[in-house]
C-alpha cells in the first residue's frame, strides 16, 4: 500500500482541484490486484478532503478471476511494512484494518510473513471489484471530461504494440481534463505514447489529456 512511485497526497490534491467544477467523477482502475491500490486512494481522500463523494465508489477491474474474487471477499493480506506505512504517516491502521482469525489464500501469492485483515466498511463500500479487461472497460466508457484511469505498472509486460493501441483508445475515449495515471514499471514506454497522442505530464506518472 501507499506505493512509492505515486505522491499520493499530492496527486489527490491535484484531482480535486482539477475536478472542482465537475459534479461527479468516474475514477477506473485496472489491473486491481488485492485491492491495496484502490483502498490507498479512498484513505488518502478520507484522510485528508471533505465532500469527498463525487470520486466514490473507485470501480476497479482486474483480468485475474482469482485475485478479482479474492478481493471482493472482503479481506486483504497485509505485511509489517505496509502497517508501517500507516505509522510513518499518523494514519490510525486500525481504523480501516481489523485482524481475521482466518487466512485469505491467494494464488501465487509471494507476500511472506503477511496476515489477513478484514477491510472496513468505509474502504469496502467505496470500491466496487469487477473482473474485466481494460480494452472492452474503455471501449464502453462515455467520458465527460470527468474521468481517472489509474493505470499502474501493468503496462510495462505488454508489447509495444498493445501500448500503443491502449493509449490510442484512452486518447480516443478521455476528453481534455480526464487523468491517465502509470507506474513507476510504465515509465519508459507509456510516456513516449502518451505524449504522442496529447497528454501533457502534470505530475510525476499522472498525464492529463489536451
Amino acid at each position: 500500500m501507499f506505493r512509492a512511485d505515486l505522491d499520493w497526497d499530492a496527486f489527490t490534491r491535484f484531482f480535486v482541484k482539477n475536478f472542482r467544477n465537475k459534479d461527479k467523477v468516474q475514477f477506473l482502475q485496472f489491473a486491481s490486484s488485492d485491492g491495496s491500490e484502490a483502498y490507498t486512494q479512498i484513505i488518502t481522500l478520507l484522510e485528508n478532503h471533505d465532500n469527498i463523494e463525487k470520486f466514490l465508489p473507485i470501480k476497479a477491474y482486474d483480468i485475474d478471476k482469482n485475485i478479482c474474487n479474492a478481493a471482493k471477499s472482503g479481506f486483504i493480506n497485509i505485511t509489517k511494512t505496509d502497517k508501517k506505512k500507516f505509522a510513518d504517516q499518523d494514519i490510525n491502521f486500525n481504523k480501516y484494518f481489523k485482524k481475521s482469525p482466518g487466512k485469505l489464500y491467494i494464488t501465487n501469492d509471494s507476500m511472506e510473513g503477511a496476515e489477513t485483515y478484514s477491510v472496513s466498511e468505509p474502504l469496502s463500500n467505496n470500491v466496487i471489484f469487477n473482473h474485466g479487461d481494460m480494452k472492452d472497460v474503455l471501449l464502453r466508457h462515455e467520458d465527460n471530461s470527468n474521468s481517472i484511469i489509474l493505470c499502474r505498472n501493468m503496462l510495462y509486460y505488454l508489447t509495444d504494440r498493445e501500448i500503443d493501441y491502449l493509449t490510442t483508445l484512452a486518447a480516443y475515449k478521455l476528453n481534455k481534463g480526464s487523468l491517465f495515471v502509470i507506474g513507476e514499471t510504465d515509465e519508459g514506454k507509456a510516456e513516449y505514447y502518451l505524449k504522442r497522442k496529447g497528454f501533457e505530464k502534470v505530475l510525476h506518472n499522472v498525464y492529463r489529456q489536451t
